[in-house]
């Protein structure tokens, strides 16, 4: 699966940061990319979702019936499923509060994603019938949400680390000011 590798380079990924951002195993990456393990539908989904491909691009070798063409009322059941799992994974990050430039990327890519959503696939969303429709919904609502938890853990260690910053140049500057008076 070299064209993996080649589009997660493109994108400037890391082994890892695509491990993170879609919740694959890095190790399970490494295997796909270097063909020593054949991915399963939910990894492909997963990974093509955060790269911003179709599956067939990365891996054309994929049974048609994984996106079938001729059957277009699957596309949605099966890209909100694939949305599910992603938002699952940067929902649990984000609220992990661990790496605040990790939560601030998924909000870009949240972003990202919904502006893919809304605009590229506006036509297809606006047909789904009603109860679809609903689940379309819920799956914004939480777009809209992780975007706005993740910018607020970003803002909020961003503030800290001002503060921390600031406190750290009023300390040097008291001990400098006492240092001249000891040097006078």
């Amino acid at each position: 699966m070299q064209e993996l590798r080649r589009i997660r380079k493109e994108r400037g990924l890391t082994q890892r940061g695509l491990a993170d951002a879609s919740g694959v195993d890095p190790a399970t990456i490494s295997l796909i990319e270097t063909g020593k393990r054949r991915p399963h539908l939910e990894t492909l989904d997963s990974l093509a979702l955060v790269l911003g491909v179709e599956v067939i691009e990365f891996f054309p070798k994929v049974q048609a019936s994984l996106w079938p063409e001729e059957r277009p009322e699957r596309r949605f059941a099966w890209m909100a499923g694939v949305l599910e799992r992603v938002l699952d994974t940067w929902e649990r990050q984000v609220r992990e509060k661990k790496n605040h430039y990790q939560s601030r990327t998924i909000a870009v890519a949240a972003l990202d994603v919904q502006d893919t959503v809304t605009f590229n696939y506006k036509p297809e969303w606006d047909a789904l019938p009603s109860e679809e429709k609903t689940q379309r919904h819920a799956l914004a609502k939480r777009i809209d949400q992780l975007v706005l938890d993740a910018f607020d853990h970003y803002k909020q260690a961003k503030k800290a680390e001002t503060e921390e910053v600031e406190a750290i140049q009023r300390r040097r500057e008291e001990i400098r000011r006492r240092t001249r008076e000891i040097s006078a």
